[in-house]
């Protein structure tokens, strides 16, 4: 295989390794920024800090969020967030929903249980 543009095959390389690098490390941000909410929320609402934080779903400037107790004492919840301003903040948690109180929140029907 003779190559013509070593340059253009440089290029092509380079914009085929960025592509697969950049999307998933702008996600990943988007996620801690999203679990270091939760936390906030979380102490905020008195919960315990070893709990694990699960970004399940994000739509727009909303999030849906699986927070699960290391420990085996207490039930497992979902919580909600929303993006205001660039940052995250907790909108509600727990562990059964009413459609109509989602719906006052703004809850995109896309994240809900």
């Amino acid at each position: 295989m003779k190559i013509r543009n070593p340059l253009a095959l440089f290029v092509a390389f380079l914009l085929t390794a960025w592509l697969a690098i950049v999307p998933p490390a702008i996600a990943g941000s988007d996620d801690q920024a999203i679990i270091a909410a939760t936390k906030k929320y979380l102490a905020a609402q008195s919960y315990p800090a070893d709990m694990k934080i699960t970004v399940e779903k994000v739509e727009g400037d909303y999030a849906r969020v699986g927070v699960e107790p290391k420990k085996k004492d207490m039930d497992g919840a979902t919580a909600f967030l929303k993006r205001e301003h660039g940052t995250w903040k907790g909108l509600t948690i727990g562990t059964g929903w009413d459609p109509a109180d989602l719906e006052k929140l703004h809850i995109p029907k896309s994240l809900r249980p």
